[in-house]
């Protein structure tokens, strides 16, 4: 019998943008710089067309040693395969992902690579453009919002701004105690709806006091306090908590953590646990998925990924956690990315990181990698896993 709460195949979110993309002057350069090459080394130069058809042939065999002219004709190959494909904002881009009951998934990875999309993606806030999500053995894809109803007491989110995310002109009480009514499980003004409420902020570090007031009188880490209670409040089987922490002081990160942790260990929750902070995502999670530019790059345990990383991507996310330990401070190296973040929407042919990896060769800019199980449960999307270690 599967253990697995949460379960997504091949998940796409894309969003058209009703435009196509145009690579025609690119292609005409690319053309022009190959042409120039060849002439240079070769006086007897045929007629352009022809020239241009001979190179792509010989570059097809391999038999270019040039390594500028086979640079050149690679990015021409790649370019030309995606000439005149419609444009999307590939939010994400044909994810898997297993959470088993019980277990909290860490998702890391940059601003704008698809983290929280793919949380809300999940508990169906957002149609998917292809792929299935499974609650519970049970296939959720194609369930309307009333048939998704039932299944809101079981799935929550903390939400990453606790400012947008509460209502200003609901008390604390009511926006906790929200979701109770709605679903019936309390009548409204009911003693124990309020006794509940008290409890729930009582767990999460908010005095009964307080079950009056409203958002604009708390700090932002209160606020965030308010927004777990929230989501504790059904008490549910699976919490995708994004950014759930980042709003809070060191101090009282921990706390929140520890209280996560406790929680987990009295109700049997599932975390989808999506954070910045390295070091905390290595704390509390037991598996740790690695995402960039909308695709899931690394996926393991989480000693697995700190100890031995295999995708360059990751190798370079973890080189950035400081250290507080001075020898190993003096001894570790940084690696530092040149370049931005390509675009989501006209992305980089082949895979997405070649722009910025310090590894890539000819076929990182042709093939697409795909996620494949190089050691046992370390799964990585990478024609190169574990040469930059």
């Amino acid at each position: 019998m599967s253990n697995a709460l949460i379960e997504i195949k091949d998940l796409k979110l894309y969003f058209p943008t009703g435009k196509k993309r145009n690579e025609t002057k690119r292609l005409k350069s690319l053309r022009g710089r190959a042409i120039d090459i060849y002439k240079r080394n070769n006086s007897m130069a045929k007629n352009e067309k022809e020239t241009f058809n001979a190179l792509l042939e010989q570059f097809s065999k391999e038999q270019i040693p040039d390594p500028e002219l086979r640079g050149i004709l690679t990015d021409y190959i790649a370019l030309s395969k995606l000439h005149g494909e419609k444009l999307y904002v590939r939010a994400n881009d044909g994810i898997n992902l297993v959470i088993n009951q019980g277990e909290t998934v860490g998702l890391v990875g940059e601003s704008g690579c698809g983290k929280s999309t793919l949380g809300r993606a999940i508990l169906k806030l957002y149609e998917l453009t292809a792929g299935e999500v499974f609650y519970d053995g049970t296939n959720i894809t194609k369930y309307s919002e009333t048939k998704m109803r039932p299944l809101r007491t079981k799935m929550q989110i903390i939400f990453q701004d606790p400012y947008s995310s509460l209502n200003p002109r609901q008390t604390v009480g009511e926006i906790i105690g929200e979701a109770l009514l709605e679903h019936g499980i309390f009548k409204k003004r009911d003693d124990f709806w309020e006794n509940y409420v008290k409890e729930i902020m009582k767990t999460c570090g908010l005095e009964d006091y307080m079950i009056y007031r409203y958002p604009h009188q708390f700090s932002g880490g209160q606020r965030q306090r308010i927004g777990i209670a929230r989501a504790l409040a059904l008490k549910p089987k699976f919490i995708v908590c994004d950014e759930a922490v980042s709003a809070l002081d060191v101090s009282i990160q921990s706390q929140i953590i520890n209280l996560l942790n406790k929680l987990q260990k009295d109700f049997g929750l599932s975390y989808l646990f999506i954070s910045h902070d390295l070091s905390v995502v290595k704390h509390i999670s037991d598996k740790i998925g690695v995402m960039y530019l909308g695709d899931m790059v690394e996926f393991t345990e989480k000693h697995s990924l700190y100890d031995k990383p295999m995708h360059p991507y990751t190798v370079a996310l973890l080189s950035a956690i400081p250290e507080t330990d001075m020898a190993k401070m003096r001894t570790k190296k940084r690696i530092i990315l040149e370049g931005d973040i390509p675009s989501n929407i006209v992305v980089p042919p082949g895979c997405k990181f070649h722009t910025r990896c310090p590894i890539a060769k000819d076929v990182c800019k042709l093939e697409v990698p795909r996620l494949r199980e190089v050691e046992a449960g370390h799964f990585v999307s990478c024609h190169f896993p574990g040469t930059m270690q």
